[in-house]
């Protein structure tokens, strides 16, 4: 099983965490769907030429927040627990808002700008389909 995970590691954040990322992005995307099988540690260690170490942090991480289980003998699948991804979709989603709002907020924009200025964008995004 292989799944498609761009790291970098010259970019000075942590390999397993840059796992975790992409990892909860495809899951986001609905490119990993619940239920779906994983790598194993072994296999996604060998798969991204990294130590084995990290994908077992990486794996525990997203384990510890329900986004994935484990079976011993079976392997390792995106949760099927109701409610997992939408919440890992709405998290993601709050802390894209709170980055833009941050940045926005320390170039001098009002909330009214950055709202005007969003409903404006999507707009014109719409219109380009």
């Amino acid at each position: 099983m292989a799944i498609r995970l761009k790291l970098n590691p010259s970019a000075g954040v942590p390999i397993y965490r840059q796992i975790i990322d992409a990892i909860r992005d495809l899951v986001a995307a609905g490119v990993l769907r619940p239920g779906e099988r994983l790598p194993s540690i072994r296999e996604l260690a060998g798969q991204l030429r990294i130590n084995p170490a990290s994908a077992v942090k990486a794996y525990h991480e997203l384990r510890h927040e329900g986004l994935i289980d484990s079976d011993q003998g079976r392997g390792t699948f995106v949760s099927r627990e109701p409610g997992v991804v939408a919440a890992t979709r709405e998290a993601l989603l709050q802390d894209d808002l709170d980055a833009l709002l941050l940045r926005a907020e320390a170039r001098g924009f009002r909330l009214d700008e950055v709202m005007d200025a969003l409903a404006a964008r999507a707009r014109e995004r719409e219109n380009e389909t």
